[in-house]
């Protein structure tokens, strides 16, 4: 998983690899031709992700700036620079986005363009999101966007892919709330905080749950927010007709947003034991999972399985981990 997605190949604000496997290790029971595309546009993803987390450790490195300038330029003229150290990566987007007998994937092509624009603008040191609506053009130009580059994915639905997208981001967010904050990182928006009388120094020093308000504002994020944001997903969710292998993202995603929400209510919304615990549970559900996946031969995981009843420190109580949907059963192909 690690070596095929990219996970560990650079240096990284955060070692991503149990990340990887979190969000996407179903990816390893596809079929292999399947398997294939979906892994190419994962490494593509986290190749640029690394390369703007080398700049934010090294900000004398430029490496995501002259990759991206790099990019502009096959746009312009369709060459790869001579003796680019990217080479490989930009013939690879450049051959599977525009074909010899002339065909071009314009929408994917204005995603990739998307993606990497969002890279630039909230890859940056203090990054400070000032309001909701700004908080949700990031979610929606970072992982909205990204969501649209993976394969088999029908015309009709990438709108509302979009839109899951910046939910997928949304839960990750909320998911690495203490790693980002021990880095001084901070995605929720001004406007939020202010509105909820929570600093931004209280979430990084880990004080934010001593402030009462903090737990209101955390019931308005899940209770109140997130739905409004859920909405315009419908479509893919209820969706009868996809290749089997966004039927199995779709489900695999649907549980991990589950465990993420039950997790982080279960522990009060303190989002250091939250990190504690979540990963132990991760740790514990994956083998499981993608046995089942294994023995399955590739068919879409049935009812997730109950875990033993785990305990937090000071006997919070976190229930066996249920999928949020009926999965459907489809053998994967091409």
């Amino acid at each position: 998983m690690v070596n095929r997605f990219g996970s560990s190949l650079y240096k990284a604000v955060a070692d991503d690899a149990l990340k990887d496997e979190d969000n996407a290790a179903w990816v390893t029971e596809l079929e292999p031709e399947v398997q294939d595309k979906w892994v190419q546009r994962i490494r593509w993803i986290r190749f640029v992700d690394r390369l703007a987390e080398q700049d934010l450790l090294n900000p004398s490195s430029h490496q995501f700036y002259t990759f991206f300038m790099e990019w502009k330029g096959v746009i312009k003229t369709g060459n790869v620079p001579e003796g680019s150290i990217y080479t490989e990566t930009l013939v690879d987007l450049r051959d599977r986005w525009w074909r010899q007998d002339g065909w071009t994937d314009y929408l994917t092509i204005r995603a990739w363009q998307r993606y990497l624009s969002a890279i630039a603008r909230y890859h940056v040191p203090n990054l400070v999101i000032g309001t909701l609506s700004q908080y949700e053009t990031m979610l929606k130009t970072l992982a909205g966007s990204f969501f649209q580059l993976f394969p088999y994915l029908p015309q009709p639905y990438r709108p509302a892919v979009y839109h899951w997208g910046a939910i997928d981001q949304f839960y990750n967010n909320l998911r690495d709330l203490y790693e980002d904050a021990a880095q001084g990182i901070c995605y929720l928006p001004n406007e939020l905080l202010q509105q909820y009388g929570v600093h931004r120094e209280e979430i990084f020093q880990l004080t934010a749950c001593q402030n009462p308000n903090y737990h209101r504002m955390m019931q308005f994020w899940l209770d109140d927010y997130l739905p409004k944001l859920q909405y315009q997903t419908q479509p893919i969710l209820s969706a009868d007709d996809l290749h089997p292998s966004w039927q199995i993202l779709r489900d695999w995603s649907l549980h991990r947003y589950s465990r993420i929400n039950q997790i982080f209510r279960a522990c009060n919304f303190d989002y250091e034991e939250f990190s504690q615990l979540y990963w132990s549970v991760v740790q514990q559900e994956l083998p499981i999972l993608l046995t089942q996946l294994h023995q399955q031969h590739g068919i879409a995981p049935p009812k997730m399985p109950h875990l033993a009843v785990t305990l937090l420190p000071g006997n919070h109580l976190v229930e066996p981990l249920r999928s949020s949907r009926k999965l459907v059963r489809q053998p994967i192909s091409a």
